[in-house]
């Protein structure tokens, strides 16, 4: 391909740099190193923050007020994956499977680094306060590890259909299938919430039936996605690594 140069003469053009398949899992795996070593980072934060503040995994938790300094720690840690995963994906697509791709490992290995640092959870249906934005979630450690699981497959599904040219269909249906397992397990989670807060862990069940309707209808969706794929097309342009 060619275009005019300054004489007037054709000049060649510079190809442009087509992100290669090789680049994508490269990118991958330095996404989920960097997950990795950010979970087994937060675990040693959170381990020193329970001898700092007055929080015990198995007792209520204090008031939103005495907790300021938890909920900036997890506003940050959402940040931070937001912006590697901008970093990492090479378009829309590929960055939003990015960030739960990331999210994923770095909430497996948060618990994986609890549990090899200070010996807690003692197993995985022992329960926790799992998140405290915008009001406390709780439920057995299992519940969001099996979130995460479905998380980092999803993403590793959507980079394998773009790498093979027939990239997955943002549809509609798609998106509301996603939006709507997040309700679900967002339910899960805060549906006991104020009972908790007070009263502690007694006399309360989660709920694993909202988990397994937000899994059918969130891989339920991803498979629709897969099924009327979006026309075969070369992997979007990006900067060589």
């Amino acid at each position: 391909m060619h275009r005019n140069g300054p004489s007037g003469k054709l000049a060649p053009v510079e190809p442009t740099h087509i992100t290669t398949a090789q680049q994508i899992w490269r990118r991958l795996v330095l996404l989920g190193i960097y997950a990795i070593a950010m979970g087994l980072l937060e675990a040693i934060c959170v381990i020193y923050l329970r001898r700092l503040l007055p929080v015990e995994t198995n007792h209520p938790i204090p008031a939103m007020e005495h907790l300021r300094v938890e909920v900036i720690r997890e506003a940050c840690t959402i940040v931070m994956l937001l912006a590697v995963a901008w970093l990492s994906g090479v378009n829309f697509r590929s960055r939003v499977a990015c960030f739960f791709y990331a999210f994923g490992l770095w909430d497996i290995l948060y618990y994986v680094g609890l549990r090899w640092l200070s010996g807690w959870p003692g197993g995985l249906l022992e329960w926790d306060c799992l998140f405290l934005i915008p009001k406390p979630w709780y439920g057995p450690v299992l519940a969001p590890v099996l979130i995460s699981v479905y998380f980092a497959l999803a993403c590793w599904w959507l980079h394998a259909c773009e790498v093979r040219g027939k990239p997955m269909r943002f549809s509609m249906v798609m998106v509301l299938s996603q939006l709507a397992a997040f309700v679900a397990w967002y339910w899960s989670f805060v549906k006991d919430a104020d009972h908790i807060s007070k009263h502690g862990f007694s006399a309360v069940a989660y709920s694993w039936a909202l988990l397994v309707i937000g899994a059918v209808i969130g891989i339920a969706g991803l498979w629709l996605a897969t099924r009327t794929p979006r026309p075969a097309t070369a992997m979007a342009p990006a900067v060589a690594d």
